[in-house]
């Protein structure tokens, strides 16, 4: 059984951490956006753009965004598009292009979105294709967009689980999007770890060499692509760009990829069971990625700005513990050189995290702290964003109200956003603004 089911299953865990350090202000609390009333449906994410206007997007599963506008909920959805919603399937990400609302800057109407295509579309695997897509909306100030939407990139897919799905501008202005590994457990194909096309043929060790049957590609990665050069032909190693033509993307030169054969260039890192949640920190652009994992382990890797190629470690890892039973390793990475957690626990109360945002808002004590959740456990996790190891101090636990935590997101301003699983939106606040802590 898929440990991120759990995304959708009801649980309650008590709160018992104290903070020995970086702790959050004593006043922090979680109020409910709009209002204490108002809930959604399918909710995963919260996205803004940084447009001046104050708006948030509710992104839900079911297909539909709802705005959030001056404080109140607007009647009519900002979009809603045909999706399969399986298990973990769906709509599941968004993404502002970063000239969105700037009149003088161009794309300035564009936004991307990360879902599931409906069963009655063409399909490239097994199951219905994970897509991105670009949209518009008619004027960059407009509260509903057009419907018609770009087939982007397209990804085949064998089950509707472990299917990544988040996307976000990096500041170096490419798109990133997270993959899961096609939601066979163990990743017997070897998806995860194969950089080029390979079936579903249950040998990790055939990568590029097997070309019997469907062919499948881009699976357990976090992918990079420049979704503003567009319109060329479509190279071979454009694993994303089949079945679409001109391309709606090109490779970034900078990708670790580029240049080697038999090699899908969108590939930005590799090595992922299921990334969720991840997002960067607007402070220094790091790439925080939570990983779910599979029967014991969940974990939470960084990379500085700018550095791809990295192998994040799944199926021979699972944390920071040697999970493959056809290696001989005790530890990860000594044994593997391979990406280790900056935050790993274990599945006593809690099996599959929800990556989160390092807060960077005006509440100048939470600087820094990393806040995190779990789709089994109501509690908030925080940790500080320092150092190897952000757990090495331990762990620490506020609980803010009932739901478990599916995903977040932060507003323009920094203030960070809470999406839980019965359907209600938390944002982080507290009274304390100032370095010397005086009180507003």
């Amino acid at each position: 059984m898929s440990r991120f089911h759990g995304l959708f299953a009801a649980a309650l865990f008590a709160a018992a951490a104290v903070p020995s350090f970086a702790a959050p202000p004593p006043d922090l609390a979680a109020v409910r956006v709009p209002n204490s009333s108002t809930t959604f449906s399918s909710a995963v994410a919260i996205r803004a753009p940084h447009d001046g206007s104050g708006r948030l997007f509710v992104v839900q599963r079911n297909g539909t965004i709802r705005v959030i506008k001056n404080g109140a909920l607007l009647t009519a959805p900002f979009i809603t598009v045909p999706t399969s919603m399986g298990s973990e399937s769906g709509l599941l990400g968004m993404a502002f292009h970063p000239n969105f609302g700037k009149p003088s800057l161009p794309h300035n109407t564009e936004f991307y979105l990360f879902y599931t295509r409906p069963s009655s579309d063409p399909q490239l695997g097994q199951y219905e294709d994970e897509v991105v897509a670009r949209f518009t909306v008619p004027t960059p100030d407009a509260d509903v967009a057009n419907s018609a939407g770009t087939l982007v990139l397209r990804l085949p897919d064998l089950q509707d689980n472990h299917n990544g799905g988040d996307i976000h501008f990096g500041a170096d202005g490419y798109l990133y999007v997270s993959s899961g590994d096609s939601g066979a457990q163990g990743n017997p194909h070897g998806f995860a770890e194969c950089l080029w096309k390979k079936p579903a043929d249950n040998n990790k060790n055939s990568c590029g060499t097997n070309p019997s049957g469907t062919q499948y590609f881009l699976l357990g990665k976090m992918l990079r692509i420049d979704v503003d050069n567009r319109g060329g032909t479509v190279s071979a190693d454009m694993c994303g760009s089949s079945g679409i033509s001109p391309a709606e993307y090109s490779i970034p030169a900078s990708n670790p990829h580029v240049g080697t054969s038999q090699t899908c260039d969108e590939i930005w890192s590799a090595g992922f069971r299921n990334p969720w949640r991840f997002s960067f920190d607007r402070a220094d652009n790091r790439l925080i990625i939570g990983d779910v994992g599979q029967g014991s382990y969940e974990e939470i890797t960084v990379s500085a700005a700018g550095v791809g190629g990295l192998d994040h470690g799944w199926s021979r890892c699972e944390g920071r513990h040697y999970d493959d039973a056809s290696g001989t390793g005790t530890t990860c990475p000594q044994t593997t050189n391979t990406v280790a957690p900056v935050i790993e626990y274990d599945h006593s109360s809690r099996c599959a995290v929800s990556g989160g945002f390092v807060f960077r808002g005006p509440v100048r004590r939470m600087h820094g702290t990393y806040f995190y959740g779990d789709s089994c456990n109501s509690q908030l996790w925080w940790s500080e964003s320092t150092g190897a190891t952000w757990d090495s101090g331990g762990e620490h636990s506020l609980t803010l109200g009932s739901g478990n935590i599916y995903g977040f997101g932060e507003d323009e301003d920094g203030y960070v956003y809470i999406v839980r699983s019965n359907g209600q939106i938390h944002k982080l606040v507290s009274e304390f603004i100032f370095d010397d802590d005086f009180q507003q």
